[in-house]
């Protein structure tokens, strides 16, 4: 088994090193106060997230408010800071331990909540990667985090969400196709550094132009998402894959 670290910064930056998967990450950075305030100057909004937790637990947002505020967006709280130093006091929180900041994607919609991208990848011993499921994670009402428990939010059909959102407007089978290209290439990326995976959640959104992004790769992802779905076959298929 390889010693080499899962951390989300890990695996961004093992990513990066493939150009043609750079234009689908969302510029990452470790958290320090220089880069925070780089990004969100450049962006106008960043999340940031600790660099080994998994299902949503500690992600925030930032944004700059028409008012030259600051607005923290922690679930469903949010909180204003009225200046930098308010903001640079929480951040020498944070950075005391191992976080990330990351430019905010504005994520397509379905009825004004954002939706992600679960998408499953896996091999057998001594076989290609294969995409064998996919599903949309909607947030719940308020929410950032499209983490089903987290935010009380709900599991669909990726189609489904495509076709209530800004998106339906373009060709879902050219969506999907992208989709799927960009999730191999990750794991093909990945896979040499990490050998003993044979399963990979891959966390993938469409902005509201139709650009896919890798937001994040999980490699223990629960898999009992896929039986929210109408589509039960779309479950034995990444189980039959999953079994040693």
């Amino acid at each position: 088994m390889s010693n080499l670290s899962t951390s989300k910064w890990m695996k961004y930056k093992l990513l990066r090193k493939s150009e043609e998967l750079r234009r689908y990450l969302p510029e990452t950075a470790w958290l320090k106060e220089s880069a925070f305030w780089h990004m969100l100057n450049k962006y106008g909004q960043v999340i940031i997230k600790p660099t080994g937790s998994y299902g949503g637990h500690g992600v925030i947002r930032f944004k700059k408010t028409d008012d030259s505020h600051y607005e923290l967006q922690d679930g469903a709280k949010k909180k204003i800071f009225r200046n930098q130093a308010q903001v640079n006091a929480y951040l020498k929180r944070k950075t005391s331990k191992s976080h990330i900041v990351q430019q905010r994607i504005h994520l397509a919609t379905v009825n004004g909540r954002p939706f992600d991208l679960r998408v499953m990848v896996q091999r057998r011993p001594s076989s290609q990667w294969q995409v064998t499921g996919k599903l949309a994670k909607v947030a719940g009402a308020g929410f950032i985090v499209t983490n089903i428990r987290m935010s009380n939010g709900k599991v669909v059909s990726v189609e489904h969400a495509i076709k209530q959102s800004q998106l339906k407007s373009m060709s879902a089978r050219d969506l999907l196709a992208k989709l799927d290209k960009v999730a191999l290439k990750s794991a093909q990326q990945l896979g040499p550094s990490y050998r003993w995976v044979k399963t990979m959640g891959i966390d993938m959104a469409f902005d509201k132009e139709g650009h896919v992004w890798i937001i994040e790769v999980n490699y223990a992802p629960m898999l009992e998402l896929f039986l929210k779905l109408k589509d039960k076959s779309i479950f034995r298929r990444i189980k039959s894959f999953h079994k040693k």
